[in-house]
């Protein structure tokens, strides 16, 4: 599955900064390229390494509230304490060695392409991310929360990124985003479990649900997988129905999903992270 692919993730993130006008970069280069790159299409420049871990009163997090880019997802913004933040702060870090040791493909994934980490009191829980704001993850933790949510979150929020990057340079739809949101492009969700989502929508839920399957599989707990077996594969049979919607290399996305849906194949994950086999498109 080239969306989970660390090279093709690399090789779509140099094209990116070539196409921004940057030279195109080596693997040793790619990660400062690329914030460089960046830094000229967002409001607020990316550190120049890691990430960064910021509040509602750091300058994304006032940059949210004034534009409401997230509306719809964190509503109700509260300050956060002191005891929150450490305990929040500690455990993002950890998530992120974490990652970084269940799998260091995907923890290069991460790595790449998430440079600011905005953490949310709110009275919803969750990520956001968005397709104009490259490497940007905001997260609003569940006062339950563990360790665990904070990996599966930074994982289903870069691959989002690893998606917009990739539509960025191929086109993953032919039609407007607007268009497909329109009554007739709507496929079940595989994630908001019986709900019908605009068609882009549908596609990046079922996307992102796979790595979280595979990283709760890989740990012995099947709760993503129990919970979504079902619906992933109704989300994946009405993106094959809608696959006229896709371009060519969209399609190919649609394909690669498909299979893993009906089959549940971790093996499949596995190498789709890792083998260079994944690498390229339109070579």
């Amino acid at each position: 599955m080239h969306f989970l692919n660390v090279y093709h993730c690399y090789e779509n993130v140099g094209r990116l900064v070539r196409t921004l006008g940057e030279t195109m970069p080596t693997p040793d280069t790619i990660d400062q390229s690329y914030r460089q790159a960046i830094a000229n299409v967002r409001p607020i420049a990316p550190p120049a390494s890691s990430a960064t871990v910021s509040f509602e009163d750091g300058p994304w997090g006032q940059y949210l509230t004034e534009t409401n880019l997230f509306e719809a997802i964190f509503v109700g913004v509260r300050a956060s304490s002191s005891d929150l933040r450490a305990s929040w702060k500690s455990q993002v870090l950890e998530a992120q060695q974490y990652i970084r040791s269940l799998n260091e493909d995907l923890g290069r994934i991460m790595d790449l392409l998430v440079t600011d980490i905005v953490l949310l009191n709110t009275e919803r829980t969750g990520g956001g991310s968005a397709s104009h704001i490259p490497g940007l993850v905001c997260i609003s933790p569940g006062p339950n929360w563990t360790m665990y949510d904070f990996a599966e979150t930074l994982v289903h929020e870069a691959i989002h990124l690893n998606l917009f990057v990739a539509d960025m340079l191929y086109g993953i739809y032919t039609l407007p985003t607007a268009t497909l949101a329109e009554d007739q492009y709507r496929v079940l969700s595989a994630v908001k479990i019986g709900e019908l989502r605009p068609l882009d929508k549908a596609f990046h839920s079922a996307v992102v649900a796979v790595p979280l399957m595979y990283m709760q599989d890989l740990r012995g707990e099947s709760t993503l997988v129990d919970l979504f077996t079902s619906s992933l594969r109704d989300c994946s049979t009405g993106l094959i129905d809608k696959r006229e919607f896709f371009t060519d290399y969209g399609k190919m996305l649609v394909d690669q999903l498909h299979k893993f849906a009906m089959t549940l194949d971790y093996d499949y994950v596995a190498k789709s992270i890792s083998s260079s086999e994944y690498a390229f498109y339109g070579h």
